[in-house]
């Protein structure tokens, strides 16, 4: 099992000094909530927080059950002595079913403590980088996952509706990281508010390792959450340590923290509500890729947009590693929003594995590379907020460029046929929507062709299906008969490829007739760097759809408090 971890200090130290500012010119403030866990638990919080502190607006407040209102006006006062205009309450909490979760954010919504417009954003269980961390801490552990098995422990349940929406929350994290392990069986047990002393849940636990013993596996045993640590031998862990070794269990006491990935759980929380700019936005520019020739044209096609955006390569079919490194360069030009452009034909091409190594979705399917894989694909582990999108599909500027090739090539409008030939899918449902595209796409070139004077003798479309070689027979058939038809009467055919840009198999599979064709598609073309900034601009509008909370929650005291989750 691979993970990705972006870890460049200097990388670090940029793009913490652009959160900064991005930060203060917003002027939002940022309340940490986290359960009161004891002197030692509450300086691991504290730390995780000094560090987030240093760059952003923030400050931290324990949730106890006795003087939550003081606790939170403290945090609530520090904030607005700072002159903030808007408060954003980020939960260090791993589940929203956690009491003490519960107890702050009824006081929050209900005890009038502010003016201010104020929102709490999601808690620790809707994140892969939560998910992260447990396979972290199984990796710690597991010896020989398939003679194994799991069960995570969390705590602080007061009753059952508590205890099944902890369970839920643990048993999603766990479903994220579906295919990064094989154990025999996976089990969430939550303990109650009583702690690691509860007897009554050390009683359920001990039934659970005693039945895979039972079994003839060995227990696996991580306690996940944010737990009670007064100091190393008063903690939730220590207390159930004893229990856990009298069933031979592998187990190492490590929960949530101290890692990582909890302050970059925080900033990503944070980066969700700043501002997003062409200064602050990183773009990942992702083509197919092919030889050097092939990627120059590409990088070159976009050459004019280096001076105004920060734009980094990653050519490929959506490869984990290489969007990582590419990640970890805009990082450290300043990126703290980060958009990955797929530069495919379809929107649809290699959109669910980029989401998953982006954190966008809890699981690949069987989609992307899985195919060629033997699990998921790495995530990206990062602070960046991410967006993706892309997908030619019938674009009019793409269409536009495409007619623009075949007037290039034309000379009698009035005997030429232009024959649109594209690349193609295996499925056949693809390679129907694929088909729609062109249809689409033919009849914006035949109008615009009108529009301009060029009355063309006919438009034509049909996709190869080159890499299917059991597929592609009854189509390059198809494509011939379109040219031999168009070459009647003393007529032409323009075989213009309908790629992002110069390729196809005109001259391989055509030689033998006579049409006219220079392989050029849509890039390198003015209308291709249009449609690329179209994308940009697209995924600033997204990053900036839900970050002004005072726009959208004008209303005072009870009204102000709104709930924000990606």
């Amino acid at each position: 099992m691979k993970k990705v971890i972006n870890s460049c200090l200097l990388s670090m130290s940029v793009l913490l000094f652009a959160i900064s500012v991005s930060a203060q010119q917003s002027n939002t403030g940022f309340l940490v909530i986290a359960p009161d866990r004891g002197f030692m638990g509450n300086q691991e919080v504290r730390d995780i927080h000094t560090t987030f502190s240093d760059e952003y607006l923030s400050s931290l407040a324990f949730i106890t059950s006795e003087e939550t209102d003081r606790f939170l006006n403290e945090g609530i006062e520090k904030l607005t002595e700072n002159r903030v205009s808007e408060i954003v309450v980020i939960p260090l909490f791993l589940s929203g079913y956690h009491p003490l979760y519960k107890l702050a954010e009824e006081r929050l919504t209900n005890a009038r403590l502010t003016d201010l417009p104020l929102e709490i954003t999601e808690t620790m269980s809707q994140s892969y980088l939560t998910a992260e961390i447990l396979v972290d801490r199984i990796a710690e552990l597991s010896e020989n996952p398939t003679e194994e098995s799991l069960v995570v422990v969390a705590t602080g349940a007061s009753n059952q509706d508590e205890m099944d929406g902890i369970t839920a929350d643990v048993e999603k994290l766990l479903h994220m990281n579906h295919g990064f392990f094989d154990f025999n069986s996976e089990t969430v047990i939550v303990f109650d508010d009583g702690g690691g002393r509860s007897e009554a849940s050390q009683e359920r636990l001990s039934e659970k390792l005693t039945s895979i013993q039972e079994e003839g596996q060995k227990p696996l045993v991580v306690t996940f959450d944010l737990t009670p640590k007064l100091d190393g031998m008063m903690a939730f862990g220590s207390w159930i340590r004893p229990l856990i070794r009298n069933h031979g269990a592998l187990y190492n006491g490590n929960d949530i923290t101290p890692h990582e990935n909890v302050g970059l759980w925080l900033a990503k929380q944070a980066n969700s509500y700043l501002p997003v700019t062409k200064e602050n936005l990183g773009v990942i520019f992702m083509p197919h890729g092919s030889n050097y020739n092939w990627n120059r044209t590409m990088m070159d096609a976009i050459d004019e947009l280096h001076e105004e955006y920060m734009i980094e390569h990653a050519f490929s079919m959506g490869d984990a590693t290489l969007v990582d490194r590419a990640v970890e360069k805009l990082e450290a030009r300043g990126a703290t929003a980060i958009t990955v452009l797929r530069i495919f034909s379809l929107e649809s091409s290699f959109k669910i594995s980029v989401e998953y190594t982006l954190g966008l979705r809890d699981q690949v399917g069987h989609g992307g590379m899985m195919h060629m894989m033997s699990g998921p694909p790495q995530r990206v582990v990062s602070s960046s907020e991410f967006y993706t999108t892309g997908g030619l599909e019938d674009s009019p500027l793409f269409a536009e460029a495409l007619l623009d090739r075949a007037i290039g090539l034309s000379e009698n409008p009035e005997d030429e046929t232009i024959i649109l030939v594209g690349h193609g899918t295996r499925t056949e449902e693809g390679n129907n929507r694929w088909m729609n595209n062109l249809e689409t796409i033919t009849a914006h070139m035949e109008k615009t062709a009108d529009e301009m004077g060029y009355n063309f003798r006919d438009f034509k479309f049909e996709n190869w299906r080159e890499d299917w070689p059991d597929l592609r027979d009854k189509h390059i058939n198809n494509v011939r008969e379109m040219v031999k038809i168009a070459s009647e009467d003393g007529g032409t055919a323009i075989v213009v490829p309908a790629r992002t840009t110069k390729g196809g198999h005109a001259q391989r599979w055509l030689s033998d007739l006579d049409f006219k064709h220079d392989g050029e598609g849509f890039a390198p073309h003015p209308l291709f760097v249009e449609w690329v900034e179209g994308l940009i601009q697209e995924s600033l509008n997204h990053f900036n759809a839900d970050n002004d909370i005072s726009s959208e929650m004008s209303e005072q005291s009870v009204e102000n408090v709104g709930y924000h989750s990606h």
